[in-house]
């Protein structure tokens, strides 16, 4: 089975930045002689045309290949709503825990949410990105303030974030914890007055918000303990805290 694509916004992603899919080629093929892309090969326009009729294959390189060249996160170009979710999220996350990669669909995201001392995965961007992940930490600290939801008002500073969909992942750790790991918990997506999120439990928010890209707001909580938090993203972005939250309009990351 194919990964389904959200068809509309990659042919707008296309035509704001080949023009048309022959063009996409083209560039492809010189993004991979040039060493920009390090992995993988460049695709010809019967399979691009194929992605779009039937969806993606569930191949590593050709999946950020191909968002690499659109210069859009991966996440951001699936075709994921409740319905996805509902069939395919706890039999995916069981997949992932065991570590039977040969059996998942998505397992081609698997190392953007492997829990690690190192988190996000570097590889991905320098690979298919030329260049890091951006990253903004924040801690919490509970003798300030606890048990509130704390808002964070996230501002993409990229030259094209009105016009491309931007995308955040999020994760903590335990302050002081042994294992150093960050663990991921979610991701949110702002695109053209609407953000989605995607929690690691499965959970789906779909809001409509008047701000544009540029400006994404988001919900997550600061419970008893002390933690740390971590966003990535591969577009540039700055961020706000605000604690406890008092948005009209945001996603929440449930506790």
């Amino acid at each position: 089975m194919a990964i389904p694509l959200r068809k509309k916004l990659v042919q707008a992603l296309i035509q704001q930045r080949f023009g048309a899919i022959d063009d996409l080629v083209v560039a492809w093929a010189e993004r991979v002689a040039s060493g920009v892309q390090r992995r993988g090969r460049a695709r010809d326009r019967a399979s691009l045309y194929r992605w779009m009729k039937r969806g993606l294959p569930s191949n590593r390189d050709d999946i950020l290949g191909f968002a690499g060249i659109l210069d859009v996160d991966p996440i951001a170009i699936l075709d994921v709503d409740d319905a996805f979710i509902d069939k395919f999220f706890a039999m995916e996350r069981r997949r992932m825990l065991l570590g039977a990669e040969s059996r998942s669909l998505l397992s081609p995201f698997w190392p953007m949410y492997t829990p690690g001392p190192a988190w996000p995965n570097d590889e991905i961007a320098h690979s298919y990105y030329a260049r890091p992940w951006f990253v903004q930490d924040f801690v919490h600290d509970p003798a300030k303030i606890s048990n509130v939801y704390a808002a964070v008002h996230l501002h993409s500073t990229a030259g094209d974030a009105d016009l491309a969909p931007r995308t955040y992942h999020f994760a903590y750790r335990r302050t002081g914890a042994r294992d150093g790991m960050w663990r991921p918990y979610g991701v949110v997506i702002g695109y053209r007055h609407e953000v989605r999120l995607i929690s690691d439990s499965g959970d789906y928010q779909r809001l409509p918000d008047d701000r544009s890209n540029r400006l994404v707001a988001v919900e997550t909580y600061f419970g008893a303990g002390p933690a740390e938090f971590r966003i990535a993203s591969l577009h540039d972005f700055t961020i706000e805290v605000e604690a406890p939250a008092r948005e009209d309009v945001a996603v929440r990351f449930e506790a």
